[in-house]
């Protein structure tokens, strides 16, 4: 599947895997490599910004490992 047209301030479903939940999640900004820098609601009550790409199915949350 060809990766959606988005734009700043669009809404897109992400999900961090195949298996997992789509939430809904808010484009603050679209980087020249085609990832985004998202916003989401987190269990409905925590604000979390991060990065999504998409990976040719889905937006998929990037998860950053310590």
């Amino acid at each position: 599947m060809d990766r959606p047209e988005v734009e700043r301030g669009d809404w897109i479903m992400l999900q961090s895997s195949d298996d997992s939940g789509a939430v809904e999640a808010r484009v603050y900004n679209v980087h020249e490599d085609g990832s985004l820098f998202i916003g989401y609601h987190l269990h409905s009550f925590k604000t979390v910004k991060g990065k999504a790409f998409w990976n040719g199915n889905y937006w998929q949350l990037v998860i950053k490992e310590d």
